[in-house]
Order: C-alpha cells, then sequence, then structure tokens
C-alpha cells in the first residue's frame, strides 16, 4: 500500500498527518489515545481531504481537536512510511 500525502502539520510529513492509499483508503497520523484504534488530530485535519472525500469523526473534549477511529496501522511496510514519534500512532480509516 503506497501512501500519497494530502495534508500534514509540519514540511516533512509529520503528526498530524493524513494520506491517500493506492487501495482508497485513508490513513491518518496523530496523537495516540487510551482508546485502541483512535487517533487525536486537530479539526483542520479534515481541510486536507480531497473533493468527495469522507472521514468520520467524533468530537472531542480537547479545543480543537477531533478523534479518529480506524483500524491500527500495523503492516510493517505501511509503517516504514511513516515518522511516528513515541506518543503518535497511526490508524487506517476505510
Amino acid at each position: 500500500m503506497n501512501l500519497r500525502l494530502l495534508g500534514s502539520g509540519s514540511d516533512h510529513g509529520a503528526c498530524p498527518a493524513v494520506y491517500a492509499t493506492d487501495t482508497g483508503v485513508l490513513v491518518v497520523q496523530g496523537d495516540a489515545t487510551d482508546r485502541t484504534g483512535t487517533v487525536l488530530v486537530p479539526h483542520q485535519l479534515l481541510d486536507w481531504l480531497e473533493p468527495g472525500m469522507r472521514l468520520r469523526v467524533e468530537a472531542s473534549g480537547t479545543c480543537g481537536s477531533v478523534l479518529v477511529a480506524g483500524e491500527p496501522v500495523t503492516d510493517p511496510e505501511l509503517l516504514a512510511q511513516l515518522t511516528l514519534e513515541c506518543h503518535e500512532t497511526a490508524v487506517v480509516v476505510r
């Protein structure tokens, strides 16, 4: 699965970030939470989606942030394409 960066909070594709894949799913990188399969990202991440793309989010108690749920990224090939800090994780959103 190849990643194409749609938008990032940094110049080098680090957290937070949203990627499109060649298989039609999204990968969202953000701060890890205490709920497996979720990441916390700023609401501006939604602005990086292309027309027609949808991303279901949950409201969050953290001002300006949203919770995105998906499948935890565990594939070594996919993980190798991400730069994750120790407090970050990524989820695949179908």
